[in-house]
Order: structure tokens, then sequence, then C-alpha cells
């Protein structure tokens, strides 16, 4: 406990008030969703980040670090989130199972969801129903800038996914994963007048 109060005591004036206000936030969560959210009341999260919780679990490590505007919601099912750091503009959204193990890093604007929209049901219900699968992250992975992880995934620990990839599937430890781009051009015809 001293050497925590000694920590404290080194931060700059605009740290301790966000460390306060997120130890605020954090036991807000726990008495409002007592049943449905575990987490440790500090947290390096920035003020800016949303928590969602619907009628899923929430479950955050005891150290979890984010930048701005980051969101984590749980609509239904579960979500668990390991000790991991989450870039700016990073979105999380559990309908069924997401898990992420332990030393993550996920670059900027990464969506992360375990749920599609399922339009087979037409115009009057379209947006209403979804087809959903569990996301498995594993321990040390990193996840560059604008990715999207899709329902049905299963990274184990060790891999990296490169920036810009759709990434649906399921693949081996120590994996890079990322998308073959086959870039085509076409000449443009100009009209004369």
């Amino acid at each position: 406990m001293y050497k925590f109060i000694r920590r404290l005591m080194k931060q700059s004036p605009k740290k301790l008030i966000i460390i306060l206000y997120n130890v605020i936030r954090m036991l807000f969560l726990k008495i409002s969703h007592f049943k449905a959210i575990k987490l440790s009341v500090v947290q390096n999260i920035h003020p800016s980040t949303e928590i969602a919780v619907g009628q899923g679990k929430l479950e955050l490590s005891n150290s979890i670090f984010t930048r701005r505007n980051v969101s984590f919601r749980v609509e239904s099912g579960t979500l668990k989130i390991g000790t991991s750091f989450f870039n700016q503009g990073c979105s999380v959204t559990a309908m069924e199972n997401i898990s992420i193990g332990d030393g993550c890093l996920f670059g900027p604007n990464v969506v992360i969801v375990d749920h599609d929209h399922n339009y087979s049901y037409g115009n009057k219900f379209r947006g209403q129903y979804y087809l959903t699968d569990d996301v498995i992250i594993g321990e040390n992975v990193w996840v560059g800038a604008n990715c999207t992880i899709l329902r049905g995934t299963y990274l184990p620990d060790n891999c990296v996914v490169a920036a810009n990839t759709v990434v649906k599937g399921i693949y081996n430890e120590g994996t890079l994963v990322r998308n073959e781009k086959n870039m085509k051009t076409k000449e443009i015809v100009f009209l004369k007048e």
C-alpha cells in the first residue's frame, strides 16, 4: 500500500484527477451492475472511453490502458479483457462471447465484433436479427491500425495482425495475419469536347 501511495504522489495533477475520476467511475459501474461486472476500481482508462453493459457480463483485468474514444459494449453475452492496451478509436462489442488475453496491443481504430446482421429476413425485420459466434484472442497478440476482427475468429498467442486487415477464421499460434492486396488499375479515357 505504501508503494502505491508513493507512486500516486509522483503523478501530475492531471493524472491524479484522471485516476480519481476512474476510481469513481469504476465504483459506480460495480454498484450499478454488481452481478454483471468484475473489475478493479483502479484502471488506466481514458475519461472518453465508453463502457456500456446491457444484459451481458463484463470482466476487466487489473490493468487496462486506453487512449481517447475507445468503446467497450456488452449488449448480451460476455466480454472478458486481460491486461491490454487499446489505442484511440477502438471498439469492442459483444453479443455472444469475446475474450482477450493479457499483453495484447491494439492499434488505432480496431473493431472487434462477435456478430453480424442477418439480412435474410428481408426489409421488414432488417437489422433486428444477428448471427453470432465467439471471438477468442490469446495472449501477446498485436493488432495493427484499422483492423476488423469478425465473429468466429480465433487468434491464439503471439499472433500479429497487419494494419488494414479484416480477420475471420481460426489461425495457428505465432502467425502473421494480413490481407493480400491486388491493386487493379484502369486507364481513364477522357472525352474531348
